[in-house]
Formats: structure tokens, C-alpha cells, sequence
């Protein structure tokens, strides 16, 4: 599971237990996180390449979206 979910706990450290918990209850979070997932590797996997700034753009746009979104989850989790 930490594999999967890996480029999210770098981006949001300071909430490790928090998206563990949501990752592990919260089937929403979850779809998020694995389309984050998704988005950082293809990303990851355009840099350098040339004449896709079209497509990097589109990619970092949807990244913050899903950033802002797994934030609205992270902030709004409240323990059983």
C-alpha cells in the first residue's frame, strides 16, 4: 500500500496518519489518491520530452485540482 500512495505522503508529510486512515476508510479519498497517483507518474514520465507542454499544462492543472481536493479530505477528517 505505501507504494501506491507514496507521492501523496511526500506531498502532504506533515498528514501521514490522516491519509493513512482515509486511505484505509474512505473510498472517495481513495479514488483520489490513486488518480493523483496516476497523474504524478504520467507527469513523471513527460519530463524532458519535448512538444508536450500542451499535455505537462493540462497535468500539472488537474494535479492541483486533485491536491485541493485530498486537502478538503485531509483538513475535514474527523476520528471515529
Amino acid at each position: 500500500m505505501v507504494e501506491r500512495i507514496r507521492s501523496l505522503l511526500a506531498r502532504f508529510s506533515e498528514n501521514e496518519e490522516t491519509v493513512r486512515q482515509l486511505v484505509a476508510t474512505d473510498p472517495d479519498f481513495d479514488a483520489l489518491c490513486d488518480e493523483y497517483r496516476e497523474v504524478i507518474e504520467r507527469l513523471n514520465g513527460l519530463d524532458g520530452l519535448d512538444g508536450l507542454e500542451a499535455e505537462v499544462k493540462r497535468l500539472e492543472e488537474r494535479r492541483a485540482r486533485l491536491e485541493e481536493d485530498l486537502l478538503m479530505h485531509i483538513e475535514g477528517y474527523q476520528p471515529q
